[in-house]
């Protein structure tokens, strides 16, 4: 059988799904393992420590807070069992299997780096954390590296250089020293991004179909603007029964396990922002996988199948991207440079390239750094303003990417996946042509990834020309 899509969504099945039985078992056992991420979340005891341990130069513990020890052990047996019915069970078509087994394999791992947190066992924690994302990129950790260092020497070339200007940059490119690589490793050639750009933007492209039935207005985009434009795609265009909720604190996200998205209380957000994160990145990537996955020959691949993310995520990004003219215009924004920092600070505290992995107050020194460079760029003649609003988004990016850790070395190493795979999607993007990236909307599989891209070629999902 071949799936062949009807705009952005597969058609409704007319047969099951060749692991339509076992996605029904599998989800009853992992249910309870979903979105570990947002498990590690610090509690606001903990949170409130470890700011004031690092604005006092120390160390802080980020390991999970409130845990049910049981409850997790409770949540490993039932995986383990699952996965040993599975092994035994000669029905299942030994490509389905395999692919069930390398996932509810992550399931495990992610319960057992949640339990290892909890216990301060970081040797396991980092174990396990490794196991699911690998370990950094060195050559894009010192792309990263390199793209800071390059604002920071523009800005002590800029005739003129307020005096608080020119100590920060110039502070930043002590710290970073020669650890600079190559920001061009970072960024597509200017023909791949114009080709996926033109792609995703064409009459009745990616972007024209998700939009379909709404109009997006000019200028800043409100709740009371955004929500009911958010509704509509997702009612009508990808004809899901996803709602809407608030999220706990700015951020904008998809939770399958509750189906809904999460958007923040109130927001304020210019057009081509709101369209590229909120419509492009979370529902139009995330959500429609999702629904495009129930559809498919493979349950699994709603879900996901084994470290998708990294693709999935640097794909979603590429989604927003594309709303600007040039990757120049992508590349000046806020949000590029917050997905720099989540690299720089993971891989930095992972010892990338140093002796050692580095510890939290280590971490926080070299992001309070950068944090205040492009503060005082803002605010050069307001030094309380600088520190405070540079403290912020230092400590915010911590709670982030050092949660689950002792804070005596190491990071959580899920948002390594955000630069790492929008670097890989471009090229994906370069080789296959751009409709790659919109083939991804498919389901949540690795777009680079044979061991994904195999099976569902077998089963009519992905054309042979794939791998």
């Amino acid at each position: 059988m071949t799936y062949e899509r009807e705009g952005l969504l597969l058609p409704v099945p007319t047969e099951p799904a060749v692991d339509r039985e076992l996605f029904g078992s599998f989800e009853a056992a992992h249910s309870s393992s979903q979105e570990v991420y947002k498990q590690l979340e610090l509690t606001p005891a903990k949170k409130a420590a470890a700011h004031e341990a690092w604005a006092n130069g120390q160390d802080a513990d980020l390991t999970a807070g409130i845990v049910d020890e049981q409850e997790l052990l409770d949540r490993q047996a039932k995986l383990k069992a699952w996965k040993q019915e599975l092994i035994a069970d000669e029905s299942v078509d030994p490509d389905v299997k395999q692919l069930y087994r390398w996932r509810v394999n992550e399931d495990i791992a992610n319960v057992n780096m949640l339990i290892a947190s909890s216990r301060g066992d970081m040797r396991s924690f980092h174990r396990w954390n490794e196991f699911i994302y690998g370990k950094p990129d060195e050559d894009i950790y010192r792309g990263a590296l390199d793209w800071v260092a390059h604002d920071a020497d523009q800005l002590l070339i800029s005739p003129d250089q307020h005096p608080a200007i020119i100590e920060a940059a110039s502070k930043v490119l002590s710290l970073i020293g020669d650890k600079r690589g190559y920001r061009e490793l970072l960024a597509p050639e200017p023909e791949t991004f114009e080709r996926v750009r033109e792609d995703h933007l064409r009459a009745n492209g990616y972007y024209g179909l998700l939009l379909a039935g709404v109009e997006i207005p000019e200028g800043k985009i409100k709740k009371e603007v955004g929500d009911p434009i958010l509704k509509h795609i997702i009612k009508y265009n990808l004809q899901s029964d996803y709602g809407l909720a608030d999220a706990p604190g700015t951020s904008w996200g998809v939770s399958h396990s509750k189906s809904v998205v999460e958007r923040p209380v109130t927001y304020d957000m210019p057009a081509k922002r709101f369209v590229g994160l909120a419509i492009g990145h979370e529902i139009g990537s995330h959500e429609l996988e999702r629904v495009n996955g129930l559809r498919g020959p493979m349950e699994l691949a709603s879900v996901g199948f084994d470290r998708y993310e990294i693709t999935n995520e640097g794909r979603a990004v590429i989604r927003e991207a594309v709303q600007y003219e040039t990757f120049d215009e992508f590349g000046k924004l806020v949000r590029f440079r917050d997905i720099l920092r989540r690299h720089i600070a993971i891989s930095y505290a992972s010892g990338l390239g140093e002796d050692a992995p580095k510890a939290s107050s280590e971490v926080y020194a070299l992001m309070q750094a950068i944090d205040i460079m492009y503060q005082t760029k803002l605010t050069p003649d307001d030094s309380e303003a600088t520190a405070e609003k540079a403290r912020q988004k230092t400590t915010d990016l911590l709670d982030r990417v050092l949660k689950g850790t002792d804070g005596k070395g190491g990071a959580y190493l899920k948002d390594e996946v955000y630069l790492e795979g929008f670097v890989a999607d471009w090229l994906v993007a370069a080789l296959k042509g751009p409709e790659a990236i919109f083939q991804g909307d498919l389901g949540k599989y690795g777009l680079n990834n044979l061991r994904h891209i195999i099976p569902l070629q077998r089963f009519g999902l992905l054309p042979d020309n794939e791998a």
